[in-house]
């Protein structure tokens, strides 16, 4: 998420304030809040937007094909059996997401939402050994994670006793 001020003055010509700049910075972005603020400085007043917004991936400076590649690897590691807690840990990150007012990929990635489905991590220690979740991610999220973790292995149990 990026921030970006905008402080425009009053315009007579206009007879207010010429958003202009305003609407051609958001044309290729994702406008997340805007905060606006009003104040006078020398008899002139001014209006500032405090704008909380996110690049479209076109700006993102990765090759197409590669990014495509990266994207998708996660998918050569799990198995059929592995979407189901795959796509819990999914809806989660995209819930948490939503909250946080932030893309699903800042909280985790695809790519570690399966390392944590192929590695069923039974602590925070086990959870930072993948790659990209240090010790800040597992005290926030940890306790969550591990919780739907041990579910997940309780399931696959019952699952496999009652075979």
């Amino acid at each position: 998420m990026l921030i970006k001020v905008f402080s425009l003055p009053f315009n007579s010509i206009h007879g207010g304030f010429n958003d202009d700049s305003v609407r051609e910075f958001l044309k290729d972005k994702e406008l997340i809040s805007a905060r606006d603020y009003l104040f006078t400085k020398n008899d002139v007043p001014y209006l500032v937007f405090i704008l909380q917004y996110f690049p479209y991936r076109s700006e993102i400076n990765a090759k197409p094909s590669e990014k495509k590649e990266k994207d998708e690897a996660w998918r050569k590691l799990l198995t059929e059996a592995d979407l189901g807690f795959f796509n819990i840990l999914r809806d989660w990150r995209s819930q948490q997401s939503k909250k946080e007012g932030m893309p699903p990929y800042i909280l985790f990635t695809n790519w570690q939402l399966a390392m944590i489905v192929k590695s069923r991590p039974q602590s925070l220690a086990e959870l930072t050994k993948i790659e990209g979740i240090g010790n800040s991610k597992a005290s926030k999220y940890g306790a969550e994670i591990l919780s739907m973790t041990k579910i997940d292995l309780g399931v696959k149990k019952e699952e496999s006793d009652g075979s």
